[in-house]
């Protein structure tokens, strides 16, 4: 097993095209069928089952791309750090987030300040699902998370920091008749078609109240989403409108979000191993938190917030 058959699985399990992975590794598609043929050889697994016209998985290939998405990453950061020679790095850090709209405003300047503080800090990002990130963190893959309370207040060994309190929100389009409230009320929704996130993807937390509303409106058809993105795909094709949390609501100048009036609420923050507590981890905590702590006007005057949008 090398390298190069590592990165040809990869590259098969992302595209699930023998000709397309042969393109992206500049190697013939007879020579793609020969290194998975060497690998699934050498595991003693089938690790692809093909047809004429498809790629299918087998059992064991999804926890073995997982591993080996892993352990790949580690080595194209290991190469980066031993073949700069321009700058010297004294340490790494890794952080590990959903790619959230929120995240997506908020940590560019984060990382800036800090890297203006910690200059011999190799900083390394990745997304991953909740699930993922919690994982990651357990088994010390990741120094650091964004994540929201539920999925980590159980766990022995992990400090979580809140850094936001978010109410539901009601996720429309600017032709919604409700667009133009300031305030839905449940009864504003009865019968309307609601687009929430598949409760077996979404943490807990998430998943009750969702389930409450639901209780709440039993005649209104409900959608499933997978993501946060396929959902803003269906309100914007008018399936319905969403209803989520305020920190993965859309900056989209499309749709608009309006508060929910329910008292529920779910915290989202970041969390870290207590003895991997260090002062590079200690001072990216205090700009987060800085950040988060004067960065409500700006959420809520970004593009999708209602107030902004509205004239009267």
């Amino acid at each position: 097993m090398n390298i190069k058959h590592l990165k040809c699985f990869i590259q098969l399990y992302e595209t699930r095209s023998f000709s397309q992975t042969g393109e992206l590794l500049h190697i013939t598609q007879p020579a793609v069928t020969h290194q998975i043929k060497k690998l699934e050889e050498e595991l003693g697994v089938k690790l692809f089952i093909r047809d004429k016209h498809n790629v299918e998985l087998t059992s064991a290939t999804i926890p073995f791309y997982t591993d080996v998405k892993d352990i790949l990453t580690r080595l194209n950061i290991a190469i980066a750090k031993a073949t700069d020679y321009d700058k010297q790095f004294s340490s790494n850090l890794s952080i590990s987030y959903d790619n959230s709209p929120l995240e997506n405003l908020l940590l560019p300047a984060i990382l800036e300040k800090y890297q203006a503080l910690e200059k011999n800090i190799y900083l390394h990002l990745k997304t991953a699902n909740y699930r993922e990130r919690k994982n990651e963190l357990l088994s010390k893959k990741t120094d650091i998370i964004f994540t929201v309370k539920d999925n980590i207040e159980t766990s022995d060994g992990i400090i979580y920091k809140e850094l936001y309190q978010s109410k539901m929100f009601y996720v429309t389009t600017l032709h919604d008749t409700l667009s133009r409230k300031k305030i839905i009320d449940i009864a504003n929704i009865q019968k309307k078609p609601l687009i929430l996130l598949n409760p077996i993807q979404c943490p807990m937390e998430m998943s009750q109240i969702q389930s409450k509303i639901q209780t709440l409106l039993p005649d209104s058809i409900v959608y499933y989403s997978d993501s946060a993105a396929i959902a803003y795909v269906m309100i914007k094709s008018r399936i319905g409108a969403a209803i989520m949390p305020e920190f993965i609501c859309p900056i989209d100048k499309e749709l608009i979000k309006i508060p929910i009036n329910l008292p529920d609420y779910i915290s989202y923050g970041i969390a870290y191993l207590k003895e991997n507590y260090s002062p590079k981890l200690s001072h990216l905590i205090d700009i987060i938190q800085l950040t988060f702590a004067k960065s409500g006007d700006i959420i809520r005057a970004s593009s999708g917030s209602a107030d902004a949008r509205r004239t009267d």
